[in-house]
């Protein structure tokens, strides 16, 4: 009697979160899902994939793609680069320190508006005004690879020094007694450890570059930037505003059937690579 009455209070508390899960993700994604099938919000008449070929066929769209896909490779491999070089250095101290974490954390709480305004007064400058004249596309959208490293660089380390001193001394020192020390230690005892918090942390740095849109249209102020910078959140913000929802709906499925298979990739890879390492 008391097992039922204790599991029928576990189903009323999930109730809250289960009808919060139904209005704000199910009914969306089914609502978006009709859009993209439809020729538009007012006739509602079944057009198919026209929509997708549409979409597809926009020279717009495929250069919003093409600059996200540019944009979250190369962004999240800096991202890793530098957050792996930064944990490494600050594992060792990481104990005797608690305002680090504190100091990683800052710029995740700082508001974005102010930081955007100090970003744009230090990126005013003739210098930086002559470079973009070579029209090259990274140094046209540096100031917002610089914002999305300066961001999301803290919590990637926080995460990896914390799984970094998580590894057990004496693995570390049978390690160094049989000659395994620097980059070999590195790759084979240190590497591998870390893979399971390592894979985590590329999965929310993809996260993180596709939520780099706020921080993007403040900078440029406009719905319309350089094209170097023109990703797929600004086709779909302006198709959002224009209440062309149908190429909205399109445009926003693609990238998550993209992003889905990236992360359904990455995972599969992780369980590959991580089955055989233990402590």
């Amino acid at each position: 009697m008391q097992n039922k009455r204790f599991r029928r209070k576990l189903w009323l508390l999930c109730v809250p979160g289960m009808l919060g899960f139904f209005l704000f993700y199910l009914f969306p994604f089914v609502k978006s899902f009709r859009y993209a099938f439809i020729n538009n919000v007012f006739q509602k008449q079944f057009v198919g994939f026209d929509n997708f070929l549409k979409v597809w066929n926009n020279r717009y769209f495929r250069l919003a793609l093409g600059n996200t896909i540019v944009f979250s490779a190369l962004g999240v491999t800096l991202l890793l680069v530098l957050s792996v070089l930064l944990s490494l250095g600050l594992a060792a101290v990481a104990k005797k320190s608690s305002l680090l974490n504190n100091a990683f954390l800052l710029p995740m709480l700082l508001p974005t508006a102010s930081v955007i305004a100090a970003w744009r007064v230090f990126f005013d400058n003739d210098a930086y005004f002559e470079l973009t004249k070579s029209g090259n596309p990274f140094i046209v959208a540096l100031p917002i690879y610089l914002m999305y490293l300066w961001k999301n660089t803290g919590m990637n380390v926080i995460l990896l020094t914390a799984a970094l001193t998580q590894i057990p001394s004496p693995v570390l020192e049978a390690a160094e007694l049989e000659g395994a020390r620097g980059w070999k230690r590195f790759r084979y005892i240190t590497f591998p450890l870390i893979l399971p918090t390592l894979f985590f942390v590329i999965i929310l740095s993809f996260v993180n570059s596709m939520k780099i849109f706020k921080e993007s249209f403040l900078f440029y102020g406009t719905s319309y930037p350089p094209d170097e910078v023109y990703t797929v959140q600004f086709y779909m913000n302006n198709h959002f505003q224009k209440i062309n929802y149908e190429s909205l709906a399109c445009a926003s499925l693609t990238v998550a059937v993209l992003l889905g298979v990236l992360i359904y990739a990455m995972y599969f890879f992780q369980n590959k690579a991580t089955k055989d390492v233990e402590l």
